[in-house]
């Protein structure tokens, strides 16, 4: 992108942020189906919904690894915000961190407490318990679910998926500081040094015995994917991405990706290896596929209905937020009122709704209020061409 002050934009940004959330979208309506129901019949010995076969096994794996959609907004998220604070210091010799902070919580909020004044009535339509409003508020639901999870069920509902939101909040309270007031020329060691300590924290968790969620929803087990999101943006900054891999290596790359994806849990931490660095290789492949997607000139395919993708991009916040709310709505106040167990009309009504629901709230909320978030940008940015 150009430094004389036009508008940044970076192509297909949004498509990739449609992708990570459909990935959740599909990842939580698979669990809610097997939870509220059983195993699809169609990936079970005989359709006896308990045993899967051996290629249902596999399909298994790799539709509840769509939860590694958070990974890939993370790493957008911090390629994006580390990028733009880069270029305000560059082009003014200071970041604006209250301006900052300002257009985060025009971004983040609306919707996301949205979520939160709806609560009672999500309860009152699914009959579901009262949940911890405060860890929400205040943004401290990661930590609240892992001292949870030692008594009783740490995923309440509606607040189960939020605790990325949390995570990310907790990287902006602290990243504009480490942009403005560490030196240019040692940024890159603070992002490795960063990206050391969430390992060696990981490490720490296993070797002590800590409870699973320690590496699963802990800010330091997962603020590293954005300072990685953070390496590719000082990267660009520096050098660009002059991209010449063939056609054919990526595909194959690519390939590699999908085959180890459906052999083995993204998030499964039962080795020293697989809870330190083993999912570095699949945030590599996708950081390599995200940089090709957005800066190649010879793209190894053209994506189809592009507005129409953007456009689910945009909207793409939303549709992580509401889908996950929505499963129980549908499984009570549909799918038991209809006396059906159809998968298919499960699945359709989850996507069709999110996609519903989403729209209309950046539409009528989100849209609105963003307008406002732009007068507080000093890099002006733009999600259209």
């Amino acid at each position: 992108m150009s430094d004389k002050g036009e508008k940044l934009y970076f192509k297909n940004l949004d498509i990739l942020r449609f992708v990570a959330a459909f990935l959740v979208v599909i990842a939580h309506a698979y669990e809610g189906w097997c939870g509220w129901y059983s195993k699809p019949g169609f990936m079970t010995v005989n359709s006896d919904h308990q045993n899967f076969t051996f290629w249902g096994q596999h399909l298994d794996v790799g539709i509840k690894n769509g939860g590694f959609g958070v990974d890939v907004f993370f790493l957008i998220s911090g390629f994006l915000i580390t990028y733009i604070l880069i270029q305000e210091k560059e082009r003014f010799g200071k970041i604006d961190i209250t301006k900052f902070f300002i257009r985060r919580a025009f971004r983040i909020w609306p919707a996301y407490f949205l979520v939160i004044a709806l609560t009672p009535w999500f309860l009152h339509l699914t009959d579901s318990p009262q949940p911890d409003y405060w860890p929400n508020i205040l943004f401290y639901n990661n930590f609240h679910a892992i001292h949870l999870s030692g008594f009783q069920d740490p995923w309440q509902y509606p607040f189960a998926h939020l605790w990325s939101i949390c995570v990310e909040e907790h990287f902006y309270l602290i990243w504009p500081f480490i942009i403005a007031f560490v030196p240019y020329k040692y940024l890159k060691k603070t992002f490795a040094i960063l990206i050391l300590i969430c390992i060696f924290s990981r490490i720490f968790f296993v070797v002590k015995g800590y409870p699973y969620l320690y590496l699963y929803l802990h800010t330091i087990s997962r603020i590293d994917i954005l300072v990685m999101g953070a390496f590719f943006a000082l990267h660009y900054k520096e050098h660009g991405f002059h991209l010449k891999t063939s056609k054919l290596f990526r595909l194959a790359l690519y390939v590699l990706f999908i085959v180890v994806y459906v052999l083995e849990p993204v998030y499964q931490y039962d080795t020293l290896f697989a809870a330190s660095v083993k999912k570095y290789f699949y945030c590599g492949i996708v950081g390599f596929g995200m940089v090709n997607f957005i800066f190649n000139p010879d793209p190894l395919f053209k994506v189809p209905f592009q507005k129409v993708f953007n456009y689910l991009g945009k909207i793409s916040y939303g549709v992580y937020l509401f889908s996950n709310v929505l499963i129980p709505i549908i499984v009570k106040k549909f799918m038991y009122k209809w006396e059906t167990q159809n998968m298919y009309v499960y699945f359709l009504l989850n996507i069709v709704l999110t996609i519903l629901v989403s729209a209309v709230v950046y539409e009528l909320l989100e849209k609105q209020l963003l307008r406002f978030k732009k007068r507080f940008e000093v890099i002006k940015t733009s999600r259209t061409a």
